[in-house]
């Protein structure tokens, strides 16, 4: 099988950010352009980490939601994911990283990214590519309540 890094995600270039969702303990961004037809979505169950002229944000932190409503009408300017490392979402001067230690993850997934006009879509789980380096945290290691099953 041959790894495709950042191949859907590297497809947002261009696209701005046209509204940001927060509740629940997920974020999602819905992008859109004006040449193109289809509206992708971007959902984060592990909040990313922003980093910013002034320094890196984190969830929890004073600015961080802030910081988040500030991409909204911004362009996708560039995308990088490998191996172990997770991935990246610039904007003109903002980076957002996604690269999430063990305890903060919450469930099997990590991030989707769905909704282009071609159906391309896409998880993202621990101990999979990008996320390699949970391998040990991968869905199999997440109990769901009332599971028997040991681990």
């Amino acid at each position: 099988m041959t790894n495709r890094y950042n191949a859907l995600l590297s497809r947002l270039i261009g696209y701005h950010l046209q509204s940001v969702h927060l509740a629940g303990g997920y974020l999602q961004f819905a992008f859109a352009s004006l040449g193109r037809g289809d509206s992708p979505v971007l959902t984060f169950e592990v909040m990313p980490v922003l980093y910013t002229s002034t320094g890196p944000l984190t969830n929890g932190q004073p600015g961080y939601t802030d910081a988040i409503r500030a991409l909204i009408g911004h362009h996708v300017t560039g995308t990088e994911e490998a191996a172990g490392e997770g991935f990246r979402i610039e904007f003109a001067e903002t980076t957002l990283t996604l690269r999430p230690a063990a305890e903060e993850l919450h469930g099997p997934v990590i991030a989707m990214l769905s909704d282009f006009g071609d159906s391309g879509s896409r998880s993202w789980r621990p101990g999979v590519e990008a996320f390699e380096y949970l391998a040990e945290h991968g869905p199999d290691r997440h109990r769901v309540t009332g599971d028997r099953r040991t681990m």
